[in-house]
């Protein structure tokens, strides 16, 4: 995240506190970057749980252990939304992540490694990781909605 000195105008570069700037030594109060909406992931019936809370400072990350619901279940579906409601459709939809390659197993057995990573300019990196193959997958980036907030 980039910022300006207020003394002189210099590029500042941190996420959060004071930081010094490197042309005219003045110290300069920056921005905590924070959600601006809770990050949330769909359960059973629709509900929306959430992930990581509104106004959490970013950057911030979260590890989920999720499984399969029948036997020889091939693939986990995670659903992420952003928002403030528990019903999944009355928030705003970030994106729905697939981890397949599941071998046949119970239900339940299949344990799947979900790490949601908010980073401080705003993009969720998700990594999907098989305890059992050690088989990793890492989706795409999405956007989420953000705020510079001052401390």
């Amino acid at each position: 995240m980039e910022f300006q000195c207020i003394s002189c105008g210099a590029a500042l570069d941190s996420t959060s506190g004071m930081v010094k700037c490197p042309y005219c030594g003045s110290m300069n109060q920056v921005a905590t970057v924070v959600l601006t909406e809770s990050l949330r992931i769909e359960t059973i019936n629709e509900v929306a749980s959430i992930l990581i809370p509104r106004w959490t400072a970013l950057p911030a990350s979260v590890t989920e252990i999720f499984s399969t619901g029948t036997d020889n279940q091939s693939s986990v579906s995670v659903h992420i939304v952003q928002g403030e409601s528990d019903h999944i459709s009355k928030n705003r939809n970030v994106g729905n992540f697939t981890f397949d390659e599941i071998a046949p197993a119970p239900r339940a057995k299949p344990r799947i490694q979900f790490t949601f990573e908010v980073r401080a300019e705003g993009r969720l990196i998700v990594t999907a990781l098989n305890l059992e193959t050690q088989k990793e997958q890492t989706f795409p980036a999405m956007r989420l909605e953000i705020n510079q907030r001052k401390k």
